[in-house]
């Protein structure tokens, strides 16, 4: 590694610990400011209980928070960098040396990959593993509000009901599971009363378990078929429950796990976009950068407020285009869903590599 790597490097470290800090403190102080009455309880003393609420709910959330930031984060951090060497014309001392305005760029774009590295280690192994953590609601840390639960998709096409579940105990109250063949068509019920998970077991113990066969699926009965059970073997934990619960739950999963799940779904759009999105996520993060790296290197004197300006107008369109295939819905219009999810990387992609390969240096 040579020197200017070295500089260039310690440059963008800094500033990307600065863009961190600042991003995700405003993203946590916003949030905080429309949420701050959910962690108040009564009895709290000096406001000491609601501020162990808060470190432990946004504690874990800044995994999520760093997840959807990354991208930008590693932009404004190069940028940064970039902007500060042309306003103290250090830039124009690397040029007289001979060194091209690519080899400059070479550290940032590395910084980026190693960037994209780390989002990848929290999005595939860290956010899973505290997804129930992340999960949680602002009012309901401890899980002490009761859910129902419907059509949780489970082990061999089973479907997983329960007139409440309780994520502090992980205890489920009415419990009632859909047993279906591979054409989805009813095979059996299984029903309880109450329902623990046994860990070693890897089922959930039932308390008054019936399994009923419905006349119409038992050749010559003459009659329902009942038959008590004591296990109910799954694939759904109560972490698994808790956190289907949340509304974009997807988000916690990893890869495997989203393609595990659209298997289940039946390839649902919902979970092939989910699935795309997370693969086309590190692609556009790399985009980002290389659209905004051409704005300021440059061996030309120009505006660092212009030019930071026009790099936040294209890199912004990128991401809100991002942001607007992957949430509408077009399969009325198109046979493939993940195509959308796709465009953005197939529009400013080539555009990114043009910009980076036209550079005068």
């Amino acid at each position: 590694m040579k020197l200017l790597d070295r500089y260039i490097l310690r440059g963008f470290l800094i500033n990307y610990v600065i863009a961190l800090t600042v991003m995700i403190g405003l993203y946590v102080v916003i949030d905080l400011f429309f949420n701050l009455d959910e962690f108040t309880k009564e009895g709290d003393r000096f406001m000491v209980g609601a501020m162990r609420r808060v470190l432990d709910y946004y504690g874990h959330q800044m995994m999520l928070y760093f997840a959807q930031l990354s991208g930008v984060i590693t932009v404004v951090a190069a940028c940064g960098t970039l902007a500060r060497m042309h306003r103290l014309n250090e830039l124009t001392a690397v040029l007289a040396s001979g060194t091209s305005l690519h080899r400059v760029a070479l550290p940032l774009v590395v910084a980026g990959l190693f960037m994209n590295a780390l989002w990848l280690f929290d999005q595939e192994a860290l956010i899973p593993r505290f997804a129930h953590k992340l999960a949680r609601r602002h009012d309901d840390l401890e899980g002490r509000m009761v859910a129902q639960v419907w059509f949780l998709p489970d082990r061999e096409n089973a479907l997983l009901s329960a007139r409440s579940f309780l994520p502090r105990t992980g205890e489920i109250f009415g419990l009632m599971v859909l047993h279906r063949d591979a054409q989805g068509r009813l095979t059996h019920i299984t029903r309880a009363d109450t329902a623990r998970w046994d860990e070693e077991a890897h089922a959930w113990a039932l308390t008054v378990g019936i399994e009923e066969h419905p006349a119409q699926v038992v050749s010559g009965t003459g009659g329902d078929f009942r038959r008590p059970v004591r296990h109910y073997p799954s694939d759904l934990r109560p972490s698994d429950v808790a956190v289907q619960q949340a509304s974009q739950w997807t988000s916690y999963l990893s890869l495997k796990d989203l393609s595990e799940v659209q298997r289940r779904f039946a390839d649902d759009r919902q979970f092939v976009v989910a699935k795309h999105a997370r693969i086309t996520a590190p692609i556009m993060n790399m985009i980002l950068l290389l659209l905004g790296l051409p704005f300021f290197l440059t061996r030309e004197r120009v505006s660092m407020v212009v030019s930071g300006g026009r790099c936040i107008l294209l890199c912004g369109a990128c991401f809100a285009f991002g942001f607007f295939t992957q949430n509408m819905d077009f399969s009325a219009m198109l046979n493939q869903p993940a195509l959308p999810v796709w465009l953005p990387v197939l529009i400013f992609g080539p555009i990114a590599v043009y910009a980076v390969e036209g550079l005068k240096t």
